[in-house]
């Protein structure tokens, strides 16, 4: 029964950090469906940056290790942790954080189980011991153990709702007069191969770029920064 709400939870959302875009006034724990940024406001992205995004799903607390530990257990079983990647509430009482990746794997001489989604708490805060542990069932299967504050980090992070398609333009670059972006679709923090185009303008015929239905204005642009604002965005 526990092994398949943590399968529910794993295939209802879908973790994806975006640390350009991400506002501090967010509600947490709440649906939504929005385009960022805003409207008429100037921002700046550098090349490879997402610079306007369509998405669908909520803001968590999450907690994020900043190093990365494999266990091979008993039996065969691979338990693992990885470095900057969140782990993530999902709902506000949440005790403990889940991965968008399966921390625990089973072994490959048994086809018959299958590989298993472990809650992650943080434990000792009141020793002030802190360790990592993968729970399961309430019981710890693999703890990282002697952590200090430098070893994680806490953050809100934005959780893609899963099968929810997202669209996103990024920066691609500057040579002379032309400016390069890419376009791309994503379903489950996937790239659709189909849906990834990469189109230019020339400054010398204008500074506003309509595609997609989404256009903006570039202000000022060089090889690594662009500087622009958002007139419309994609339509929903």
């Amino acid at each position: 029964m526990l092994l398949g709400i943590m399968k529910i939870i794993l295939a209802t959302f879908i973790i994806f950090f975006s640390t350009s875009l991400i506002s501090n006034e967010v509600q947490l724990y709440k649906k939504v469906s929005d385009n960022i940024p805003k409207v008429e406001v100037e921002n700046t992205v550098y090349m490879g940056d997402r610079m306007l995004e369509q998405r669908t799903g909520m803001f968590s607390e999450c907690l994020t290790p900043l190093f990365s530990d494999e266990k091979r257990k008993l039996g065969g079983w691979v338990l693992s942790i990885r470095a900057n990647e969140p782990l993530c509430k999902y709902k506000e009482k949440d005790k403990g954080y889940y991965p968008s990746y399966i921390n625990g794997v089973s072994p490959s001489d048994m086809d018959d189980v299958e590989d298993v989604i472990y809650e992650v708490r943080l434990k000792g805060k009141k020793e002030g011991k802190y360790k990592i542990c993968l729970v399961l069932g309430g019981l710890n299967a693999h703890c990282v153990k002697k952590l200090s504050s430098d070893d994680y980090k806490f953050e809100t992070v934005f959780v893609f709702e899963k099968d929810s398609l997202q669209r996103v333009i990024e920066y691609a670059g500057k040579k002379g007069t032309i400016i390069k972006f890419i376009y791309s679709e994503f379903k489950d923090n996937m790239a659709r191969d189909a849906f990834t185009r990469e189109f230019e303008i020339d400054l010398n015929e204008g500074t506003t770029v309509a595609y997609k239905g989404a256009i903006f204005e570039i202000i000022e642009a060089n090889n690594a920064t662009i500087k622009y604002k958002v007139i419309r965005h994609f339509e929903k």
